[in-house]
């Protein structure tokens, strides 16, 4: 069974395959899969704050 993987972890990916594009262009689709990677992770994050303010106006509001 994996883990998940964390932002920081994404990251630090995000540089090292950078450094490998620099060096040698066939890395790019890894380089592009782990922005979209971030992307999501980020985007999940900002439904999941969307989600909590939804539900903390309606908990006011009953």
């Amino acid at each position: 069974m994996s883990t998940p993987v964390t932002l920081p972890q994404l990251q630090n990916m995000h540089r090292m395959t950078a450094a490998l594009v620099i060096a040698d262009p066939q890395y790019l689709p890894l380089f592009h899969r782990i922005e979209r990677e971030i992307e999501a992770f980020e985007a999940s994050g900002d439904a999941i704050t969307r989600a909590r303010a939804i539900a903390a106006r309606y908990k006011a509001s009953a």
